[in-house]
């Protein structure tokens, strides 16, 4: 009970001390444009679970606190890619996808003093509404061509470094992994992207 006691202290202590701080610097309002390489899992029924890679950039506008707490919002496109094999013929899938996320960050300053407040570090949750936009399969004799294959949500995780190198301009480096959490259903097909694992490359302009 009493470490209990301990680390809600230290904590009350902690978030007193970052209330203070806080006083001293100004909310930030801009963009942020990233690129993402990576992989997921495409998981659909009457199919294979299939691996693929993915390619992916958001445009997102963000508003921070002083205290480093981060809302941001906008729109995505998704690239998933991948090959397969049915009824012994070959075939290669792509799929593109419109994303709308809804992302909570907090940053801090990694050796503040020392860097001139240009290094911070950053975590955060989403969730996002996710749509196939559309989908090209594409075997040795045809093509087949669907759009507009329903909608379902996400949820995903990032962490990253963030640099500065003006005052109103930043980049950045991280990871993220994101995955469906509903179903996407329309025409008696279901499928979802999980475990979709990503580097991302971003370019952060503050106003």
């Amino acid at each position: 009970m009493k470490k209990v006691q301990f680390t809600l202290l230290f904590l009350l202590f902690a978030l007193s001390v970052s209330a203070q701080e806080a006083t001293t610097k100004k909310a930030e309002i801009g963009f942020n444009m990233n690129g993402k390489i990576g992989f997921g899992k495409l998981i659909q029924n009457g199919m294979v679970d299939l691996n693929g890679s993915v390619n992916s950039g958001d445009i997102l506008f963000f508003y921070r606190l002083p205290s480093g707490t981060t809302l941001s919002t906008g729109v995505g496109l998704l690239d998933f890619n991948t090959n397969g094999v049915t009824s012994g013929e070959s075939y290669a899938l792509k799929q593109s996808y419109l994303r709308i996320p809804i992302n909570l960050n907090y940053s801090m300053f990694i050796l503040e003093n020392q860097l001139d407040s240009k290094l911070s570090a950053y975590g955060g949750i989403g969730v996002y509404a996710n749509t196939l936009l559309k989908e090209e399969i594409q075997t040795i004799d045809e093509t087949f061509k669907n759009k507009n294959q329903g909608w379902n949500a996400g949820l995903g995780f990032n962490v990253g470094l963030r640099f500065g190198v003006t005052k109103d301009i930043n980049f950045g480096l991280g990871f993220e992994s994101q995955s469906d959490i509903t179903k996407m259903k329309k025409n008696g097909v279901e499928r979802k992207l999980e475990e979709i694992n990503t580097v991302n490359f971003s370019f952060e302009f503050k106003f």
